[in-house]
C-alpha cells in the first residue's frame, strides 16, 4: 500500500507536469496560428463589420479575425496589436496606421499578440507563476489588383 502510493504521488505529479505543458503549448500554437490567419486577412486589404453591422477599418477588422480564430484566448481585441511597415529600407520604417497609404500594396504587415500569460493548473513541483509568450507573423500587402486595358 506504501510503494503504491508512492508510485501514484510520481505519477501524478508527471501527469499533471505533462497537462501543464501541453495546455500552454496548445494556448501558443492557437494564437500562433490566430495572427497567422489576422495576417492573411490583411494582405487582401478587406475590412469586415461588427456585431451590429457597422463598418470597420482594416486594423480593427484585423484584429476582429484575430479574435475569432484565437478560440477563446483573447478577451478583447485591443490584445492584438497590428504594425504596418514601408520596405525599402534596412530595417524597414514603422508606419503608424492611421496614416493614409500604410496600409497599402508592398508594404509589410505585423499582427502579434504579446505577453500572453497561462496560468498552471497545478503547480505542484514547480512555481505558479504564469508563463508569458508572445507570437507573430508578418507578411506582404498584396497590391491591389487594376484589371488589364481593354
Amino acid at each position: 500500500m506504501v510503494e503504491a502510493t508512492l508510485v501514484l504521488l510520481f505519477l501524478i505529479a508527471i501527469v499533471f507536469v505533462i497537462v501543464d505543458l501541453s495546455w500552454a503549448q496548445f494556448a501558443k500554437v492557437t494564437l500562433q496560428h490566430a495572427v497567422r490567419a489576422g495576417v492573411r486577412y490583411a494582405m487582401t486589404s478587406q475590412t469586415g463589420t461588427d456585431s451590429k453591422g457597422k463598418q470597420l477599418g482594416q486594423v480593427a477588422s484585423i484584429q476582429q479575425t484575430v479574435q475569432t480564430e484565437a478560440m477563446g484566448f483573447l478577451s478583447s481585441p485591443s490584445q492584438v496589436t497590428v504594425q504596418f511597415f514601408t520596405p525599402g529600407t534596412n530595417p524597414p520604417v514603422a508606419c503608424p496606421a492611421a496614416t493614409a497609404g500604410c496600409n497599402g500594396g508592398g508594404n509589410l504587415v505585423v499582427v502579434s499578440v504579446q505577453n500572453y500569460t497561462v496560468a498552471p493548473f497545478a503547480p505542484l513541483l514547480r512555481s505558479s507563476t504564469p508563463v508569458s509568450f508572445t507570437v507573430s507573423a508578418g507578411d506582404l500587402i498584396e497590391p491591389i489588383a487594376t484589371p488589364p486595358a481593354p
